[in-house]
């Protein structure tokens, strides 16, 4: 049940990234996961990788203060940028995406790797 709210909410929550995208651009969900659950802003975020093979969702954890709301770092023109929505507490969000927004190209390649070694979900 856990499993299904967290996917519903990762769907709802990337439908206006992909809207944004534009016609051209194919629609993508972020529910390969979550492959790992690191501390951003000192509350846990889990991280999902998502349909394309190129981005990362950071969506907050159980017992995150700046529930509900998600981080993607999506790539493009081959650099990663860095969006966030939700309707978490900003205290708490400002804090993880300080901490995000430091994370070098570098480093968001690495999680992409970590991502595509997961793998898609039983069922996929």
């Amino acid at each position: 049940m856990k499993r299904l709210a967290l996917t519903l909410l990762l769907l709802v929550a990337v439908a206006p990234i992909a809207a944004a995208q534009g016609p051209s651009e194919p629609r993508i969900t972020c529910d390969r996961g979550p492959f790992a659950t690191k501390t951003y802003g000192g509350y846990p975020w889990e991280l999902y990788g998502c349909s394309d093979n190129r981005s990362i969702a950071v969506v907050t954890a159980r017992g995150n203060p700046g529930m509900p709301f998600y981080f993607l770092f999506a790539e493009k023109g081959g650099q990663y940028q860095l969006s966030g929505e939700g309707t978490g507490r900003p205290e708490f969000t400002r804090k993880a995406y300080d901490d995000l927004r430091r994370l070098s190209q570098q480093d968001i390649r690495a999680l992409v790797r970590e991502a595509q070694k997961a793998g898609p979900r039983p069922g996929q």
